[in-house]
């Protein structure tokens, strides 16, 4: 290995420098670029050089004279897109002068060999073809940036002399490997700026790079275009699905490190009682290392079909159309609402397990539905889940079900007490009444022939309205005579109701007949939402007092413990 400060030069001695097809896309974004000009801005006004970074590079054992970049792909593709800029607002005879082109062109080819994810969008920046100038990300993110901000910068200072400072600048620490070093164990040593690898980087990189030292870089590209490009990389929305974060436990993760994480539950590759998340790339190249081709290839082949899986669970937003019989989306709402991420793993290996057994899998799914919805501790879901992935993986499908609810009860049956869930529903904050009233909305249309037949379904928009308000003093004094009995009442989930919008804040907490019929002259009241089920029932109370609220109350609760039925943990059912 050969380490050595040097300037943009180093990438004229190299006829190509090839970026691995399997290195993620093009992600600095404008604050990467940003601070760069900067940088090298204040550097050439300071007449000081600035440290950019280190460039990895592999020399190539072959007859061809070319290089693979390890690391420092975001930072060289940045440098030398914002060049082409420079390049751009030159005169000819500067450029000239500068020898610009000998930077970014070997003859008439790339000087820089992108990866297959960025090579067409950055080929076109080098030879001024389709530039997609409204695009703000990406690739034609970065060379849209720098034009526009060398536009402004060349009324301030000298183009070409600042071009020439930072191509002659020692910039950059270029370490040289040679063909039989291992670039991986001095990848993942290298903390540089700009933006982190995602485990999810790392493990493709650690997968494609053992998969090329046991055969060749052809049959990794055939593995690679078979088993990951078709499903992670494909295309734009394929990609940003799976870099899109949401919230898992405390914390933001990506759905493909979410996937991957699940993936390494079943595999036993991750162990929840003893392994940390910030070990998951880890874990995966210690499974790896030892691996021969074809069991390389099983590995990837079931990653694929995971994958597929995954991508093809019900994605939960404002336009899902939520109905009653629907148990999948029914639950999938359930962990969107909570963030409840951890059982993922178990129901990835539920719904491959049992793909051709749809009644094994709605029943194990309505076992853990009712787990999450009577159980209020979740810390300990994950290693819980881990643990039933492991019991199930012995048995025939048709003990699954039993499998399940045998566990979830010998762990988490003494939360099934209907007291408490009595207690909990008297006296309920405003985001799990909207959930429960939800779907208990939706139940009863399923339960009025009506509705049943009808009914497109919900989507999850509602704005939940205490009936008997907060601030009741005013209006509601002949009914409610102290702050104790208001307690005891507003927060009932009989007190509660859905409108699609918030009431008007003048009528919100007025007496009961202006809430309901509104006066005339604001937009929303209770009648106007008249197609819910659990408003349709309010038309003709003359009056709303506590009887009403103890009343609408028991009713809802009796409809959770339909929903939601416990008896089915009865341990009589062995």
């Amino acid at each position: 290995m050969e380490a050595r400060e040097n300037n943009f030069n180093f990438i004229r001695d190299e006829k190509r420098v090839v970026i691995p097809f399997f290195q993620r896309a093009y992600v600095w974004k404008d604050m990467h670029w940003n601070q760069l000009l900067k940088d090298l801005k204040c550097s050439f006004l300071e007449k000081k050089e600035h440290f950019l970074g280190s460039i990895i590079l592999k020399r190539n054992n072959g007859v061809e004279n070319y290089s693979t970049i390890i690391d420092g792909q975001q930072r060289l593709t940045t440098f030398s897109i914002l060049v082409k800029v420079l390049y751009d607002f030159l005169e000819q005879e500067q450029k000239e002068k500068l020898e610009l082109k000998t930077y970014l062109f070997s003859k008439k080819e790339s000087k820089i060999n992108h990866s297959r994810l960025d090579k067409e969008k950055y080929e076109k920046i080098l030879k001024d073809k389709d530039i997609d100038n409204q695009e703000k990300e990406g690739i034609f993110g970065c060379f849209n940036y720098f034009k526009k901000e060398i536009e402004n910068l060349k009324q301030n200072i000298n183009l070409s002399k600042f071009v020439e400072f930072i191509i002659e600048s020692k910039l950059w620490v270029v370490v040289c490997l040679n063909a039989n070093e291992d670039e991986q164990k001095i990848f993942d040593s290298i903390n540089s700026t700009g933006q982190k690898l995602s485990s999810t980087d790392i493990i493709k990189n650690a997968l494609f790079d053992k998969i090329i030292k046991i055969t060749d870089e052809d049959k990794a590209m055939q593995y690679y275009e078979k088993y990951w490009d078709n499903v992670f990389d494909k295309d734009e929305e394929e990609q940003n699905f799976w870099n899109e974060e949401i919230e898992s436990g405390r914390v933001k993760r990506s759905k493909s490190e979410i996937f991957l994480h699940s993936y390494a539950i079943i595999k036993g590759i991750f162990n929840s009682d003893s392994d940390s998340l910030s070990n998951l790339s880890s874990l995966y190249k210690d499974y790896i290392k030892n691996l021969k081709e074809n069991e390389l290839e099983n590995l990837l082949s079931e990653l694929k079909d995971y994958a597929k899986i995954y991508r093809n669970f019900p994605n939960i937003n404002k336009e899902t159309v939520l109905k009653y019989k629907n148990y999948e989306l029914r639950f999938f709402h359930i962990i969107h609402t909570y963030s409840m991420n951890t059982v993922l793993p178990l129901i990835l290996f539920l719904k491959k397990m049992l793909v051709k057994k749809e009644n094994i899998y709605k029943q194990c799914l309505y076992l853990l539905e009712i787990l999450m919805m009577y159980n209020f501790e979740t810390k300990d879901y994950n290693k819980f889940f881990s643990k039933v992935i492991k019991k199930i993986q012995k048995v025939n499908f048709d003990d699954i079900a039993n499998i399940i609810r045998i566990e979830i009860f010998d762990k988490y049956g003494k939360c099934f007490n209907k007291k408490e869930i009595k207690e909990w529903l008297t006296n309920i904050d405003n985001y799990d009444a909207k959930f429960v009233l939800f779907w208990i909305e939706l139940y009863r249309q399923d339960k009025n022939k009506d509705y049943k037949d009808n009914t497109l379904g919900l989507n999850y928009v509602y704005t939940l309205e205490h009936l008997l308000p907060k601030s009741w003093q005013e209006h509601w004094s002949d009914i409610i005579s102290d702050e104790k009995q208001a307690e005891k009442f507003i927060y009932q989930i009989g007190n509660m109701t859905l409108l699609k919008g918030k009431l008007n804040t003048s009528l919100k907490n007025q007496n009961w007949q202006f809430k309901l019929n509104g006066d005339g002259k604001v937009k929303n009241y209770i009648r106007k939402n008249a197609d819910l089920l659990i408003n349709k029932e309010l038309l003709d109370k003359k009056s709303w007092d506590t009887k009403e609220i103890e009343k609408r109350t028991k009713k809802c609760i009796d409809d959770f413990f339909e929903i939601w039925d416990v008896n089915i943990f009865n341990k009589n059912n062995e």
